[in-house]
């Protein structure tokens, strides 16, 4: 071994040993995969190869070793590598030495067998019927955010005595071993699978074991995303007669609802640090109030009216829809300011996040703002200081369809909204789609859309992540697995503008929003970044 000290350091422009060049330096071993586990493994030595201009090769001691993936293990100054015991990972190992450096890549496989419920393992030697219809959530290709709470694994009951769940990636072989129809990892355990995989792909296997044989489903695919879920979602439970919050990866607790106000509110809108609301359901007063300290800026029993809302980007301004016409208030203070000419009955109002259009819609007959027929989007020019330019229709829907609910994505360049062919309130066959926030033909979105008639509606996006995919909150009365069937619950799908761009439907598949109550019946999930 040749040691730092032994360097002449004649040639301020090469690394030498004794005075010869450097021709290259190398890490060995050069590529490795490992495996570890919860007890820990064997450390494995590294060591930096010189290749010197006169043909020897030497290895080098005194060498600066560092990792560039911390989670997946350390390495010390002397070369050694110790796995994490936590995790996988894909790691550099680097070698620094008199101004050059080498790597070595480190693939770990974090393996690991639990039996969570004692059972007995060997009955699933028993003859195996694969490619069965067993799993009841998630649905295979579903996105999430790495830091999305450990997903509930749900199944079908076959009878099954014990149930394997293998995850399994470049990175990751966890084994589970349970029983009943459903299982949710730990949060260590859930870090240990997603946190690893953030970026890639996690493939879920599901074998029951029952009446003597194994029945196997087909395999699911999570795609989990690099990125974590970012903001607070507050949305508006009719059975809480009020407004839910839940920060992202949190639980919902009751924000503004009938409890803690004696009156029911809904319908709201937030943007900075203000919340306004309705109270008393439909063409009930206008409420408002500071996120921050949930001071009250305009409480009940006040004669400002508005049902469906949106605040301008800067927080100056509050669009407010009542009874088909769009009155305009100031953000901050609640005051009434004047009505804006719409052409028409208006409802539904969305402001762009560039402060330079708004989105609305515009209604054949107008029974009330949340009950009417012939709805089609349209757009207005913000001309500045509370005034607006002429409406023009971005989308006039054929017959017997209607448009509503417009949404701008947090990048304002897409739109979403709802079709369906009843009266835009709690339409069984309300389905998502998205157009270009210029006009255009209109993406279906499928795969969030899952299915007919299970009321897929009131879309709101995320704000807008460090990443390249967005993502879209709605209401929706699927089946949450084996919990709740024909209610509506919070959604969230991962949305691909790049797929949008090219006229594909840009979504995955959804998700259930973690966090929120399965016992009440959830709408407008108004998602903010504080």
């Amino acid at each position: 071994m040749l040691s730092l000290f032994m360097l002449v350091a004649c040639s301020p422009d090469f690394a030498d040993v004794d005075g010869v060049q450097i021709a290259t330096l190398t890490v060995e071993p050069a590529e490795l995969v490992l495996q570890t586990t919860a007890d820990g493994v064997d450390p494995q030595p590294f060591s930096a190869v010189a290749e010197l201009m006169n043909g020897k090769t030497v290895t080098l001691d005194m060498v600066e070793w560092e990792v560039s993936n911390a989670s997946a293990g350390t390495i010390n100054g002397d070369g050694l590598f110790s796995p994490s015991t936590e995790n996988g990972g894909v790691t550099w190992v680097r070698a620094r030495f008199d101004g050059i450096e080498a790597v070595s890549e480190v693939t770990l496989i974090y393996s690991e067998e639990r039996n969570e419920t004692g059972i007995d393992t060997t009955l699933f030697a028993a003859p195996e019927t694969s490619g069965q219809t067993l799993w009841s959530y998630p649905v295979n290709n579903v996105n999430f955010p790495r830091n999305t709470p450990g997903i509930n694994f749900q199944w079908a009951d076959m009878g099954q005595t014990a149930v394997r769940l293998r995850f399994h990636s470049s990175v990751t072989d966890i084994t589970i071993y349970t029983a009943g129809t459903s299982w949710t990892a730990d949060e260590a355990t859930w870090a240990s699978i997603a946190g690893t995989n953030a970026g890639g792909t996690v493939i879920v296997e599901l074998s029951l074991a029952a009446g003597g044989q194994v029945l196997s489903a087909d395999p699911l695919t999570l795609n989990v995303n690099r990125m974590d879920g970012q903001g607070t979602i507050y949305y508006w439970s009719t059975s809480a007669s009020g407004i839910m919050r839940v920060p992202y990866g949190g639980s919902a607790t009751e924000y503004i609802t009938a409890s803690n106000t004696g009156y029911c509110v809904g319908c709201h809108v937030a943007k900075g640090d203000t919340i306004a609301y309705t109270w008393d359901g439909g063409n009930g007063g206008m409420g408002m109030r500071r996120l921050s300290d949930g001071a009250e800026i305009m409480g009940y029993n006040n004669t400002n009216y508005g049902n469906f809302k949106t605040f301008s980007p800067d927080g100056r301004y509050l669009l407010a829809t009542y009874n088909g016409a769009l009155l305009l208030y100031d953000g901050n203070t609640g005051a009434y300011l004047h009505e804006v000419a719409t052409g028409g009955a208006a409802t539904h109002v969305d402001w762009s996040p560039d402060g330079t259009q708004v989105a609305f819609v515009l209604t054949d007959s107008h029974p009330c703002d949340w009950t009417f027929s012939g709805g089609r989007i349209a757009v207005m020019d913000v001309i500045g200081d509370g005034e607006f330019g002429a409406p023009t229709v971005l989308y006039d829907p054929p017959d017997p369809y209607m448009a509503y609910y417009p949404a701008w994505s947090p990048d304002g360049d897409w739109i979403a909204f709802n079709l369906s062919t009843q009266d835009a309130y709690d339409d069984s066959d309300a389905t998502l789609y998205v157009m270009d926030g210029a006009g255009g033909t209109p993406i279906a979105l499928a795969n969030a859309n899952y299915s007919t008639e299970i009321t897929n509606s009131w879309p709101h996006w995320g704000p807008l992540p460090d990443d390249d995919v967005l993502w879209l909150a709605f209401s929706s009365k699927r089946a949450y697995g084996n919990v709740v069937s024909g209610s509506p619950q919070i959604w969230v799908a991962g949305f691909d503008p790049a797929l949008a761009s090219a006229g594909q439907d840009p979504t995955w598949p959804a998700f259930w929003l973690p966090g929120q109550d399965p016992s009440q019946n959830n709408h407008i999930p108004v998602w903010t970044r504080q």
